[in-house]
């Protein structure tokens, strides 16, 4: 790369997108990356930042647009950090998540048996849950891409459902009311924090939560207990959410229920789950089904069948194969087991659920036949993957949200296993990423 300062004004073609769906303009081993670029487009920029692969720039002018850029439906699309790639047409977007995640593969010299990328119907409005943050200054919304510190008061949004935005109004309105002091996140100061809205899309039900610093008193709780009647006809459930710590994060380890149960339900191919406030469930409740769907075609016929879910969560996919001689599921989060079970008897369904580490839990004497994995981001842990390859199952489901770490990691089984069915699902429109099903089948 030639010699570049910060403040530099460049020009250059976006020949590729990089994982995190920003445009690259490539200069020898390093790249400048601008985001709301597509491949294709001429362009102007100005270097903000250097990083470690490159630069990141700020897009100035388009000089040859391409012709899959269209107008974003959001008009906080060109900053928020929510919707980055609003600017691009539907089919083309698959179209780079399937360049994007085969070029993964094809960089640790592997081919995969890929039969494509199931889009969503939903465009907008997908979501079944959505954090908004509060600012420093009383502006409620999401961060501002690439600014971690600033917050965008949102005028709408069309992530979650059209109610949204009333709710976003009532809430900033009544706490910019309250007296009390919002969040900062430089100084780790101040009371209100996180607005999340969590909703049954097939249940009809809907929880919000205000999240706030520990900062009790009598008065304070006798004001939060406004939300009843202030957000009453638009929730089944109000909550009150206390997270004591200066993580920027929307867990509570404290809810105090306002309105309601500290739960929702929602139905996903017939079997019914209990959301609490904290628990993880897959945010595009139509394409949940069908990633449920995937993933039992790729398991085989059941019968017989001993399954073992490895981080298991809320028992989402453990619960809906129906048919298997055995089910057990392991998570870390002990709430989460809980919920699975409870999801159990929900739904009249015998399975095994355990809170414990996967990389610490003992499984071989389970022998499963077939072993589905559902990882955090950062993968599996060395001990997962080295005890894989002690018991040898017959059968390994991959379900990754991160599929630059998958192909990493993938070629640590390929000497005892074959990926004999591969497809991914776009669970995230709008956005670069994709969820990605492998099916690894022992050789």
């Amino acid at each position: 790369m030639r010699s570049r300062k910060l403040g530099q004004y460049i020009e250059g073609t976006i020949v590729e997108m990089s994982h995190d769906g920003n445009g690259i303009v490539p200069e020898g081993k390093k790249s400048i990356f601008v985001a709301r670029t597509i491949p294709g487009e001429r362009i102007t920029a100005t270097i903000k930042h250097r990083i470690k692969n490159g630069f990141l720039a700020h897009l100035e002018t388009m000089t040859e647009s391409s012709p899959h850029r269209q107008e974003p439906r959001c008009p906080h699309a060109s900053v928020c950090g929510g919707c980055k790639w609003q600017h691009i047409d539907y089919p083309f977007q698959l179209e780079l998540k399937k360049t994007l995640l085969l070029n993964a593969f094809q960089n640790q010299d592997i081919s995969i048996p890929f039969e494509g990328i199931e889009g969503s119907p939903d465009l907008f409005y997908y979501r079944n849950r959505m954090d908004y943050v509060f600012g420093r200054d009383g502006s409620l919304g999401l961060k501002e891409a690439g600014q971690w510190w600033s917050v965008l008061n949102l005028s709408t949004c069309f992530l979650l459902s059209p109610e949204t935005t009333e709710i976003m109004e009532m809430v900033r309105t009544w706490t910019r009311a309250s007296g009390l002091p919002f969040w900062d996140v430089r100084t780790h100061e101040g009371f209100f924090r996180y607005l999340v809205i969590r909703e049954g899309k097939n249940t009809r039900e809907r929880m919000i939560t205000l999240v706030t610093h520990d900062s009790i008193n009598e008065s304070i709780a006798e004001k939060m207990q406004e939300l009843k009647p202030l957000l009453g006809g638009m929730a089944s459930s109000i909550l009150w959410g206390i997270n004591p710590h200066i993580t920027d994060l929307s867990f509570a380890d404290k809810i105090i229920p306002l309105k309601g149960d500290p739960w929702i339900e929602e139905e996903i191919n017939g079997m019914r789950y209990r959301i609490a406030p904290n628990s993880f469930f897959q945010t595009n409740t139509i394409m949940a089904a069908r990633l449920q769907d995937t993933v039992k075609s790729f398991c085989g016929p059941l019968e017989d069948q001993i399954i073992l879910d490895l981080y298991c969560g809320a028992g989402f996919f453990t619960l809906s194969l129906s048919g298997a001689r055995k089910r057990i599921g392991i998570e870390i989060d002990p709430s989460a087991i809980e919920a699975a079970k409870l999801n159990a008897q929900l739904n009249h369904v015998e399975a095994d659920f355990y809170a414990a580490k996967a990389e610490e839990f003992d499984w071989k004497r389970t022998c499963p036949q077939t072993v589905i994995l559902d990882p955090p981001r950062a993968g599996l842990h060395p001990h997962v993957i080295k005890t894989l390859r002690q018991v040898l199952p017959k059968r390994i489901i991959y379900v990754s949200c991160n599929f630059k770490r998958c192909a990493e990691e993938i070629p640590l089984f390929l000497d005892v296993y074959k990926i004999t069915r591969a497809r991914a699902l776009d669970l995230f429109p709008h956005t670069p990423h994709v969820e990605l099903v492998l099916c690894l089948e022992r050789i």
